[in-house]
């Protein structure tokens, strides 16, 4: 019986020793998962380049606490065209790491060699870090992988002067759980496992890593000392004038003089034209014309308001020519002018002359501006080259508008104190006289 005690006893003491054991510092060490990074390149094949080599120094990745661990200091050349032409993707790197979640990942590229037909180029880099958000999560006694697809044809670019810049576009791919076979380091296989990451990130010209961020294929590239400069893609944008207005019994001309042109957009106010032109409304309307007003390249974008200067109106009738007076001789129109890279917006002032002229009851003639205001986007636009000669005369270039889509299509006018929008207007039966240098309307 004394022994039968002395013997659970005995167990009772290993059973204590073992879950002091358990719960030393030895015992709770973290467990840890595989990860493995490959690189590989799904591009199509590029003209005269033969060769793109892309040097990495490191891969790193960032935990949940904030320390980058890298996984791969040994530096590694591998050439993207050969990639993709063997369809293969090389191991980079293979690691066990602690389990968890990592935020980013980052490659240190320190340098990009091309090769074409004229020999080996070192091409420039926006920036030789490539750190890219996306979960990679490790479970322990798994494998997850990473995935970098560079694409050549999206990534590489050229200055005017014939400089490479290699702005690396990426799709990246991470799976957690896989099947992954590194038995050959040249030739990766990865299969199975759950995907938590498949997106396509690129580098802007000012090494910003992320999605949408690139250097468009049709940009301007050059490069001023360390830095890469991308000349801004405008849209070719036609501002016109004409007058859809019938005939006013005795009056024979409305001479209308702008002496400048603005749009509004994100930037603020840009200068479309500063060139003082005058255009005859009734002449415009008797030959169905459309001015040319002013023909620009602009940023892309959309602009809020439209402005015109007006500095005179001249009112030609059977007694001779008269200089109307104007509420105000800025015509500031809200409405939206979308212009696109490569591709033609219009902007169509059209005057409707009978219902902008008013005359007080002393004779004295007053403008207030009706005007159905027109734009479009990705028009189509053809302006008559022999019209065009003559800008500086009163024969003005004539402009046709084909397709494209419509964004405004609305009447604005403008009231006794110059305030412009739908709806304000002088009344054709207003009694209208100038006091003071201003229009009162009795």
């Amino acid at each position: 019986m004394k022994q039968g005690k002395k013997f659970i006893g005995l167990m009772f003491a290993l059973l204590v020793v073992s879950l002091i054991a358990a719960c030393s510092p030895q015992a709770q060490q973290s467990t840890s998962g595989r990860a493995v990074f490959t690189m590989t390149d799904a591009a199509a094949n590029m003209g005269a380049v033969t060769s793109i080599k892309v040097t990495v120094d490191s891969v790193k990745v960032l935990g949940e606490n904030g320390v980058w661990t890298e996984v791969s200091s040994k530096q590694q050349t591998y050439d993207l065209l050969k990639l993709k032409a063997s369809g293969t993707q090389v191991l980079l790197a293979d690691y066990n790491l602690a389990s968890g979640t990592y935020q980013q990942v980052r490659l240190d590229i320190s340098k990009v060699v091309v090769t074409d037909a004229s020999g080996d180029h070192v091409a420039k880099l926006p920036s030789g870090e490539l750190k890219i958000v996306g979960k990679l999560v490790v479970k322990e006694n798994s494998t997850s992988t990473v995935k970098f697809d560079f694409i050549a044809d999206k990534s590489l670019h050229i200055t005017g002067n014939g400089l490479y810049i290699f702005a690396p576009v990426v799709k990246l791919e991470m799976r957690e759980r896989a099947d992954v076979d590194t038995r050959f380091k040249e030739n990766v296989r990865i299969s199975g496992g759950k995907i938590n990451e498949d997106t396509e990130v690129g580098m802007d010209i000012d090494g910003n890593v992320g999605e949408g961020n690139k250097i468009k294929s049709d940009s301007k590239l050059s490069v001023n000392g360390n830095r890469i400069n991308e000349e801004a893609v405008q849209g070719r944008v036609v501002f016109m004038v004409t007058d859809a207005a019938a005939n006013m019994s005795t009056v024979t001309s409305i001479k209308m003089t702008v002496d400048s042109v603005k749009v509004h957009g994100e930037e603020g106010w840009v200068n479309v034209s500063s060139k003082q032109q005058t255009f005859d409304l009734l002449k415009l309307k008797a030959d169905g014309a459309q001015a040319l007003l002013a023909d620009v390249n602009l940023t892309p974008g959309t602009y809020q308001q439209v402005r015109l200067y007006i500095s005179k109106v001249v009112v030609t009738d059977a007694s001779g020519d008269h200089v109307a007076k104007l509420p105000s001789g800025e015509l500031k129109i809200v409405g939206r002018v979308k212009v696109n890279d490569n591709s033609t917006s219009t902007v169509k002032f059209d005057f409707i002359a009978d219902k902008s002229l008013h005359m007080t009851g002393n004779g004295t003639y007053i403008f207030a501006p009706v005007i159905k205001f027109e734009t479009r986007e990705k028009a189509h636009v053809e302006i008559d080259e022999r019209e065009n000669e003559d800008r500086d005369t009163d024969s003005k270039a004539n402009v046709r508008i084909k397709d494209g889509n419509v964004d405004e299509d609305t009447e604005v006018s403008m009231d006794i104190d110059g305030n412009v929008g739908k709806g304000l207007k002088v009344r054709e039966d207003s009694r209208l006289s100038v006091r003071w240098d201003k229009i009162a309307e009795e």
